[in-house]
């Protein structure tokens, strides 16, 4: 446990301003909404999305969304720094690269349509809202920061690296890299779902030498709801439509990725949840 003297300087210093809080409290009723949407009501949700989305791209949708809402939702609670600190690279790397993307595939859209400009407007704000307050914390203070033992640093640097190697492909190499997917995706979904695992990687990689118990358990959490919901989402359309084959190459490779995310996130949750309020592990 940290002394008195250090547990009064964070105190001090992390509660995040009313803004950034009551702004991540719309977001993440969004998040619910969309997330649970697409999910568990994709055919209520779909007709209202802002492009036209397949089943299996549906519940792949509603599993990113459902993972976003995991950190946002545990930032808005907190009101503080930390877990804010890895939450909000996060928001901003997700949050601009689908903006860039979508504008890149302006074509994508029927700008007739109010969701549209909904989809548009959440995807200006939301990036600017976290690069200014990335900017505005940019200097807050890094001494309440745990250092993360060695074994954890190198999963987190290695998982991080795959990811962000896997994410860039994406976006450069769409029709290679999205080979792995066990459905067909087209150029536009490969390079909006690059967003994901670069987040991921981004996530990972800011806990991975220094980090407060709640960041680690609030990383692990997001890890392990997104490779739990991509695979039951993809298995429960795969049950109506029956056109994934389980036993092919890429599609096990996928399974492979998701389950060693999952694996990871869990492994995390716990490791946090096992130490004390002001550690990660005194190993």
């Amino acid at each position: 446990m940290k002394d008195e003297s250090q547990e009064q300087l964070l105190n001090e210093y992390t509660a995040i301003t009313p803004f950034l809080r009551y702004f991540t409290l719309l977001e993440t009723l969004v998040l619910v909404a969309i997330g649970f949407g697409l999910f568990l009501n994709p055919e209520v949700t779909r007709p209202m999305w802002a492009w036209s989305i397949a089943p299996f791209n549906t519940r792949f949708l509603g599993a990113i969304y459902l993972s976003a809402m995991v950190p946002v939702g545990i930032m808005f609670i907190s009101g503080r720094w930390s877990p804010t600190r890895p939450v909000l690279s996060a928001i901003f790397t997700f949050t601009f690269i689908v903006l860039v993307v979508s504008l890149f595939h302006s074509d994508q859209f029927d700008f007739q349509y109010w969701g549209v400009w909904v989809w548009f407007i959440l995807y200006l704000g939301l990036p600017t809202s976290g690069a200014y307050h990335l900017w505005l914390y940019r200097s807050m203070p890094t001494n309440h920061l745990n250092r993360v033992p060695s074994h954890w640093f190198i999963i987190l640097r290695i998982t991080s690296l795959a990811l962000v190697i896997y994410g860039i492909g994406l976006i450069i190499s769409p029709e290679l890299f999205s080979s792995l997917f066990p459905w067909k995706l087209d150029i536009f979904h490969s390079q909006l779902y690059s967003a994901t695992f670069i987040t991921g990687s981004v996530m990972l990689f800011t806990v991975s030498r220094k980090a407060t118990r709640a960041e680690f358990i609030t990383t692990g959490l997001t890890e392990a709801t997104f490779g739990i919901f991509s695979i039951v989402g993809t298995m429960v359309v795969d049950i109506s439509v029956k056109k994934i084959n389980w036993s092919a190459l890429n599609t096990q490779a996928w399974l492979v990725m998701l389950v060693v995310i999952a694996l990871l996130g869990i492994s995390m949750t716990i490791s946090g949840f096992r130490q004390s309020p002001g550690s990660i592990d005194n190993q």
